[in-house]
């Protein structure tokens, strides 16, 4: 028993240690050695395509959750709505945080902002909409909380990844909103098992916030 305990802690923290090692420690080595060149974004760019690889090689390898066939439209349309659901929060929640006033007293939120925004549109587009949510739901969604639902079921599982999800962006106004629509995006996944709508719905959020912006 000691061991499975050792076990499962170490498939949750191995998948984090290759995150913060290639994407993390990329991103700072890419920042100081062309970051003047070519941006900082483009650096998250290139270090989240390169984490991309290990990330999902992980994916393939752990017990992962299976989705149902489709077999009725029903089940599309529940798939959509969910979509929407959490579409929907993610974009109410970052109006409330935009006008709540901690932006303005978050050195972090402003350091995080002045990296996201540094590059063109289609830069902008690439990492934010693209590289970047697939990267992180590969992590928090399809490794943790996959695993964690599989082991101790979904309370643990969604709140554990949710909080993980807030502690990577490593300032306050993320924080509370990553939780947030982490948990909606966990209880996605667990609910209809498929990854690929968390993808969708987490490139959705960023893509229109970005456009509206």
């Amino acid at each position: 028993m000691k061991q499975i305990k050792i076990n499962r802690i170490l498939q949750i923290l191995y998948p984090f240690i290759v995150y913060f090692f290639v994407y993390q420690f990329g991103v700072a080595f890419l920042i100081g050695m062309i970051g003047q060149k070519v941006g900082k974004l483009t650096c998250l760019l290139i270090a989240g395509l390169v984490c991309l690889v290990p990330m999902y090689l992980i994916y393939r390898t752990i017990p992962k959750l299976i989705p149902e066939k489709i077999t009725e439209k029903k089940q599309i349309y529940s798939y959509v709505l969910w979509v929407i659901c959490v579409v929907a929060l993610g974009l109410l929640l970052n109006v409330i945080l935009t006008h709540s006033g901690l932006i303005d007293i978050s050195k972090g939120f402003s350091r995080a902002e002045s990296t996201l925004t540094d590059g063109s549109l289609v830069i902008k587009l690439l990492c934010n909409c693209l590289v970047i949510p697939i990267l992180e739901e590969l992590l928090l969604r399809g490794i943790v909380t996959g695993q964690l639902y599989l082991w101790y079921g979904s309370i643990i599982s969604v709140l554990f990844s949710s909080i993980c999800f807030g502690i990577l962006h490593n300032n306050i106004v993320q924080f509370i909103y990553a939780v947030v629509v982490g948990i909606a995006l966990g209880l996605m996944y667990i609910k209809t098992k498929r990854l690929s709508l968390c993808i969708v719905a987490h490139c959705l959020i960023n893509f229109i916030v970005i456009i509206f912006s």
